[in-house]
């Protein structure tokens, strides 16, 4: 394939999260660009490298309480973000994703995330414990434990949706008579759809998008809060600022996907049953 297609079909999959639209996805282009088509490059190798590397990244922010130590975790978690963004464009660029790698990604994204948390609150209450325990850096470490929590609560209450829509939708086609149709469609391979062309005036309107989407407290972007409060060591950006407006999430969360739920079931009951 000729690097204008490779690099065309590479960017089939647009993000909507501001540190995927600009960091993780154009350096997973970047990478995958020279790499895409060797048979060694298989989505759940470069996953089971992205755990790795976010794991190493946590370490060095829990056990190495260096500055320098703080930087080489940022690089390692964000790096591993980046990885993570590569095994699913080599799925998609292959038509070739499973559900065993679909899940791998998934639950690693779960355990590594969580750590992630725990080291970066850790490291900004003090491993050394000099501190009184309820003292003012205490937030910093039960901050951090409280948005993991709720990231859990939220992924849990995404799944528990995303299997009643599913319910839903088999509903939906076994009363509309399309059952066997809704199946065949879940047996196939995605598509490969043209990624859209973008004139200046469009990139700077992307950017701009891009930039307003970090107010959305997206998964990916946690990365970014992350790296920038290790790197400047201003921990408050991550344990008080995100940590904080994930916690909010609590509540918001469950009560959007509940009433997506009910939205839907509303819909199929005017369906007449066969």
């Amino acid at each position: 394939m000729k690097l204008k297609d490779r690099w065309m079909k590479l960017r089939n999959y647009q993000s909507d999260d501001f540190w995927a639209m600009v960091f993780a996805r154009p350096l997973t282009i970047l990478f995958l660009l020279p790499i895409v088509e060797k048979k060694w490059v298989t989505p759940n190798r470069i996953t089971v490298v992205s755990i790795l590397t976010k794991l190493a990244g946590s370490a060095f922010v829990f056990f190495d309480r260096s500055y320098s130590g703080g930087v080489i975790g940022a690089i390692l978690l964000n790096l591993g973000l980046v990885l993570d963004n590569m095994d699913g464009t080599v799925s998609r660029f292959r038509n070739c994703p499973t559900k065993f790698g679909f899940y791998l990604d998934k639950i690693s994204d779960a355990v590594t995330m969580t750590l992630m948390f725990w080291a970066i609150g850790f490291r900004a209450y003090g491993i050394n414990y000099e501190a009184p325990f309820f003292s003012d850096k205490f937030i910093d470490l039960i901050m951090p434990l409280m948005a993991a929590t709720v990231t859990y609560i939220a992924g849990y209450a995404k799944w528990v949706s995303e299997r009643v829509l599913l319910d839903l939708k088999i509903i939906e086609n076994y009363r509309k008579g399309t059952l066997e149709e809704f199946g065949a469609s879940m047996d196939r391979c995605p598509k490969w759809s043209t990624p859209p062309e973008r004139r200046f005036s469009d990139w700077v309107k992307w950017f701009f998008q891009a930039v307003f989407s970090i107010f959305k407290v997206n998964e990916v972007d946690i990365f970014f809060w992350a790296g920038l409060a290790l790197i400047t060591e201003q921990y408050w950006l991550f344990t008080r600022l995100d940590c904080g407006l994930i916690i909010c999430g609590i509540i918001v969360v469950p009560i959007m996907f509940s009433v997506k739920v009910i939205k839907r079931e509303r819909e199929i009951s005017k369906i007449p049953e066969k």
